[in-house]
């Protein structure tokens, strides 16, 4: 009898743990952009200025992409469960806060503290995954995560315009507080997890440098979309190249750095992050350049567009459970292999794209392209989480989550400024249909070859590790 209740104990900690981590993902990547869609409106009713408004999108983005690593090792050092607690609280704040801001600036700020919660969200979601839930069931747990995030990117929009539509855009904000206290309720419930790794002093500097860094790379990836090569995305450049200087420096000479740079002696895990760049660098350029083959190319309306390009991401959240099959009867590395092969293929078909490909070809095209990339992220995810100690899981998670927010601000100013190129104007009005189409096959096709060098980056540093595991495999 006891058994029996140590095992339904067992079997609910670990459906709380999947569901209430599924919640926590879901809700920081559809927070990734169901604020973009209202941005006109919250511009016309706060009275803001073009420049002040991208503020919004750009303030999350700097606290998620410059604090994530740093909160990992946060998680690793003071305990995850607590770190992740503070996280949710601070999140559903400040989306409170946001919903009710009375200006522009205020909002901008709350929008930043919002983002600092979902870089804990995003940060601890895996590492927590590979602590409470046994290596069994790690592929399992990862793929149902991993499910959320196309799954999020996909709905954002849709229930920003819905929420828009009926109650304004402050309920865009207020959409995250019940479900930040629900979610609050349950994680006190989670098993204690251990402090894995103890240390006397934690490396503060690190930290600043680091995020300063990432500052400056964002800022220049997005002066330079909007402007160009000017003085500041140089300066932005140069204080970024410093700042990786001084943080490796400083991360190879303390005794206890925030990054251990060892960790990147491990040709698999540092491969994987090097393709998680790579891949989500198309992925997001593509997802930004496709709405104007579909609308202004070929004519279509924003909702048939937007149902259109909705196809990509459902496609990926539903060969997400194929993926993790896949993974278990053929392992990690082989299926991230093949996912990349088939998302290289993928740009290259979407490069053929003209302006008489039927709607049919189209979805099949998306769907072998986004759907492709269930295969890599889900064995991938569980590959970095898997081998990583667990002293250094909020850590590895924390890159993880880098490499991709790293990946898609690269992506869309690199595809997105080909595009520019090959379209020859400078303004979105005066972009005629074959010039679209031009854009838009050339910078699929330049992706396509990036893509290759992920291909032969994965041949590099998994392909000798999934040979060895089918050795032990057919040894054993």
């Amino acid at each position: 009898m006891t058994n029996q209740n140590n095992t339904a104990s067992v079997k609910t900690s670990y459906l709380l743990v999947i569901i209430v981590l599924s919640l926590t993902t879901l809700m920081s990547s559809i927070d990734t952009n169901i604020v973009n869609i209202g941005l006109p409106t919250i511009a016309r009713e706060l009275n803001a200025s073009f420049g002040s408004i991208q503020w919004i999108a750009l303030s999350y983005l700097l606290a998620v992409t410059s604090l994530i690593v740093g909160i990992g090792r946060i998680g690793d050092v003071f305990g995850k469960k607590s770190i992740f607690i503070y996280g949710i609280i601070l999140f559903t704040v400040a989306s409170l806060l946001c919903g009710m801001s009375t200006s522009i600036y205020m909002l901008i700020v709350f929008r930043a503290l919002q983002g600092v919660g979902g870089a804990v969200l995003m940060a601890l979601s895996f590492a927590i995954i590979g602590d409470l839930v046994s290596k069994e069931k790690l592929v399992t747990s990862m793929s149902v995560l991993t499910a959320m995030l196309p799954i999020g990117f996909a709905l954002g929009p849709s229930i920003g315009g819905l929420l828009i539509g009926y109650f304004g855009w402050r309920a865009v904000f207020f959409f995250n507080v019940p479900i930040g206290v629900i979610t609050l309720i349950l994680v006190a419930r989670f098993p204690k997890i251990p402090i894995s790794e103890k240390v006397q002093k934690f490396d503060i500097l690190g930290l600043i440098l680091l995020c300063f860094t990432l500052i400056c790379y964002v800022l220049s990836v997005t002066f330079a979309e909007s402007d160009g090569m000017g003085i500041q995305v140089i300066l932005c450049v140069v204080l970024t190249i410093a700042g990786i200087i001084a943080f490796l420096t400083l991360e190879h000479r303390i005794r206890y750095p925030l990054v251990k740079l060892s960790m990147f002696r491990n040709h698999v895990f540092s491969g994987s992050l090097i393709i998680s760049v790579l891949m989500y660098a198309v992925i997001t350029g593509t997802l930004l350049i496709l709405p104007f083959y579909l609308q202004q190319a070929r004519g279509f309306s924003t909702s048939k567009s937007g149902l259109l390009m909705t196809i990509g991401p459902v496609s990926c959240a539903i060969f997400t459970p194929i993926s993790q099959w896949a993974a278990k009867k053929f392992g990690n590395y082989t299926i991230m292999l093949v996912g990349i092969f088939a998302f290289a293929a993928g740009s290259f078909v979407m490069a053929t794209l003209n302006g008489y490909s039927s709607i049919l070809r189209f979805a099949g095209t998306i769907i072998l392209f986004n759907g492709s990339l269930a295969f890599f992220q889900t064995p991938n995810n569980a590959a970095i989480i898997s081998t990583a100690k667990p002293e250094q899981r909020g850590l590895a998670s924390g890159l993880l989550n880098l490499s991709r927010t790293i990946g898609q601000t690269t992506g869309m100013a690199f595809l997105g400024a080909i595009f520019y190129f090959f379209t020859n104007t400078k303004t979105v009005e005066k972009m005629k249909p074959a010039n679209i189409i031009s854009g838009v096959d050339h910078a699929l096709f330049i992706a396509g070859f990036v893509i290759v060098f992920a291909f032969i980056v994965g041949l590099i540093t998994l392909l000798p590790k999934a040979r060895s595991m089918d050795l032990e495999s057919k040894a054993s």
